[in-house]
């Protein structure tokens, strides 16, 4: 999927340091002034000013002022710069903190403008002012909403864009004063543990790159397994511990068997083989030596993903992550469950978005999306007519709707072109789809579901379906999601689906409706935190993270991200 390149849309209007800026006039109020400045949206929604590198979104500005009576922020009666400004200033200078740039928001050009207005706060006030009002209003929404639009990214993600909405908080946290400014614009980053997790993981790494970043780990020519000595070992464990597997220092240079643990553990949480085998061009290697700064530029662009979901997600949920391939479920009790998938090849993205069962399906067809069908399975039956018999499938004239003879079609001609069929795979233990369906609301065909291949879900690899995610548990699931409608427990479920040939199974294709519809978050993340506070890191095998980190850190003209 290529990267749509995001394209500047503002329409500047040029207006000059004199026109947003003239010698002030005491007879006019600051208030009626900045009421003046800030309500030009109507005609003019964005003014360019001498002083910074971005634009003054009017529309934006004046519902913050409008809702304090267009009084000043940042300076006093006379114009000359008050204390909340040193606060600001601090607050921006920090943004690196949540993985945002501080020269987007405070740059030499603001400097440059806030010293100007020390000297000579009667003509410059009212520039001043609002740049530091709009690196405000920039800084809490990129932070609380991210800096550009997610579905310029890629194709493979369906967030959009959310909107900054939250004018009477931001003024309430100004109101409070400088004292507690900082704390109160903490409020705006997203709340939920996952984004405080890389909050923390980035304060780590961010210190171990101040404090000088660490040396490559070299391979030593042969393989580290149980029972090798080799200093190259306490290098390793030393790795360990600042990525947060906690480990001894005492076994020294031994490979012995808590460092057999610890490395098992750690190969199993970043999606490598857990095998407990170092080898000469070991993948294990490869993840431990990505330095601090690369391995920030990757939680910064995870911490950007985050901020595409709601401040504040449901306490009853789904969440998939697309990069670990695993799924969580938590209600009002905390985590319910907790299990691996399977999801969308490279080429074959799962995508990113928000969504919710509203159903349950048991016992369902399969139909064959006509892309697969194409691709995969009429390949198959040019080499073997009897393939769609083999696989309990049946072939479907589109036109009809009925079902037609495999054998009449003259499969060696068939082209994609004069393919007017669609497949079905008839329910039973093989079908694709195992023997229940989770259905989503989305228009791509995306949506859980069991599966005939459960091999797959042992595999440290799994990102090997066509782009809808494969369940390990979905009977359990499903025996959650129904648990307040009598008749569907577990045992229920499993004594009426077809575990295997010999059963026959209950109605095919039932659907059961869900008294209350469960939302369903597929992210794709490849930073998070284990539980016992280690650091994990996933291959960036769709490539988001480098399509998002090129986004931002894209040269910006003027404001066209934000």
């Amino acid at each position: 999927m290529k990267m749509m390149r995001i394209l500047p849309k503002s329409f500047v209007l040029g207006m000059s340091l004199i026109a947003i800026a003239p010698q002030l006039t005491w007879a006019q109020s600051q208030t009626a002034y900045i009421q003046d400045q800030v309500t030009r949206a109507r005609t003019n929604p964005i003014i360019n000013p001498k002083w910074g590198s971005f634009l003054l979104r009017t529309d934006r500005l004046d519902k913050l002022y409008s809702l304090r009576g267009y009084q000043s922020i940042w300076v006093d009666s006379t114009g000359t710069p008050n204390a909340m400004v040193n606060t600001l200033k601090n607050i921006l200078l920090s943004a690196d903190r949540h993985g945002l740039n501080p020269a987007d928001y405070w740059d030499a050009q603001i400097e440059k403008g806030y010293q100007a207005t020390m000297k000579n706060p009667g003509v410059q006030w009212i520039t001043f002012e609002l740049l530091a009002s709009e690196a405000l209003v920039r800084y809490v929404t990129h932070l609380s909403t991210g800096r550009f639009d997610p579905e310029l990214i890629d194709t493979d993600i369906k967030f959009k864009k959310k909107e900054f909405t939250e004018f009477q908080e931001l003024n309430a946290a100004i109101s409070y004063g400088p004292a507690s400014l900082a704390a109160n614009l903490e409020n705006f980053a997203p709340t939920h543990p996952r984004y405080k997790d890389l909050l923390s993981i980035l304060s780590t790494l961010k210190t171990q790159k101040n404090s000088g970043g660490w040396a490559t780990i070299n391979s030593p020519g042969f393989a580290l397994k149980l029972g090798v000595t080799d200093p190259v070992i306490s290098q390793l464990r030393a790795r360990l511990n600042q990525l947060g597997y906690s480990i001894s220092n005492n076994g020294g240079n031994t490979f012995d068997s808590e460092f057999d643990t610890v490395l098992r553990k750690f190969q199993a949480a970043n999606g490598l083989t857990s095998d407990g085998i170092i080898g000469t061009r070991s993948e294990v290697l490869r993840a431990l030596n990505f330095t601090p700064s690369q391995r920030i530029a990757q939680v910064e662009a995870n911490m950007e993903k985050l901020r595409w979901l709601p401040k504040n997600l449901e306490t009853r949920h789904i969440f998939v992550n697309l990069a670990t391939a695993e799924f969580r479920l938590f209600d009002e009790t905390g985590r319910v469950f907790y299990f691996n998938t399977v999801n969308g090849q490279a080429f074959r993205r799962t995508p990113s978005m928000r969504d919710q069962i509203t159903f349950v399906n048991l016992n369902p067809y399969w139909t064959v999306p006509r892309s697969i069908a194409i691709r995969d399975k009429l390949p198959l039956l040019k080499q073997d007519r009897n393939y769609l018999q083999k696989h309990n499938m049946i072939l479907i004239e589109e036109a009809t709707d009925e079902e037609v003879d495999p054998s009449t079609i003259d499969w060696k001609n068939m082209t994609a072109r004069n393919f007017v069929y669609y497949i079905r795979q008839l329910p039973g233990p093989e079908n694709a789809l195992g023997v229940v369906k989770f259905p989503l609301q989305n228009p791509w065909a995306i949506y859980m579901h069991d599966t005939n291949e459960k091999n797959l879900f042992a595999e440290s690899k799994r990102h090997r379906s066509s782009g809808c995610v494969r369940l390990e548990q979905p009977l359990e699931l499903a025996a959650y999601l129904l648990q307040d409608q009598p008749g569907w427990s577990l045992y229920d479920i499993q004594n009426y689906v077809p575990l295997n040939d010999n059963y026959i199974p209950g109605e095919i294709d039932k659907k059961v409706t869900l008294k209350k519809p469960m939302p369903v978050y597929f992210m794709y993340l490849t930073v998070e935190k284990g539980e016992d506070g280690s650091m994990r890191f996933i291959d960036d095998v769709y490539g988001q993270d480098t399509r998002v980190s090129k986004a931002i850190s894209n040269k910006r003209s003027g404001d066209e991200l934000f």
